[in-house]
């Protein structure tokens, strides 16, 4: 099994497309914002080189394992989504998401994060999961808006802006839930 290499994803509000080059400004902006810092591990390091390389490269993975869209509102850069971890025998995947600070408070993560979702339950995933720092109430909420249950907390399960270790929040969605 695989997600569609290119695919592009259609929200209410939003488009869910590969990333290209163009985005590479704009995720360097956002990675120089405070809470995308205390949160995301990999803001700390970027330059243009880095954001350029992932908006070109990284981005673009292997569609079997992962899937990355760049989250365009109108006609802006608002954030990024993810689906990895993926495992087809068992019907598992994980999403991971950030909006950019210009683009917050508009409920994109929560329509984005549905939009993945449906996506992968479409290519024959069972359940999504979604792990949030246990400080991060943003993007828990985000969890929470979007469907998904909470399940347990996870000791020591992320890595953080910091680069220290802490615990996380598991969520999931069953593709029954998905109205």
């Amino acid at each position: 099994m695989t997600f569609d290499e290119g695919v592009l994803l259609e929200t209410e509000r939003l488009l869910l497309r590969p990333f290209d080059k163009d985005d590479a400004e704009d995720l360097l902006a956002a990675s120089r914002d405070p809470e995308i810092r205390r949160w995301m591990p990999w803001a700390s390091a970027q330059t243009t080189q880095t954001a350029v390389d992932w908006c070109t490269t990284h981005a673009h993975t292997d569609p079997a394992r992962a899937m990355n869209f760049a989250i365009v509102a109108g006609e802006r850069f608002a954030g990024s989504i993810g689906i990895g971890r993926t495992d087809w025998t068992d019907g598992r995947a994980e999403v991971g998401y950030w909006i950019a600070p210009w683009a917050r408070r508009n409920r994109y993560a929560v329509e984005a994060t549905r939009g993945v979702a449906a996506y992968a339950f479409e290519k024959g995933m069972h359940r999504i999961e979604l792990l949030a720092a246990v400080g991060n109430v943003a993007s828990q909420g985000v969890a929470e808006k979007a469907g998904f249950t909470r399940e347990s907390v996870l000791r020591e399960a992320m890595l953080i802006g910091s680069g220290r270790r802490s615990d996380a929040v598991l969520f999931s969605l069953l593709a029954s839930e998905l109205s």
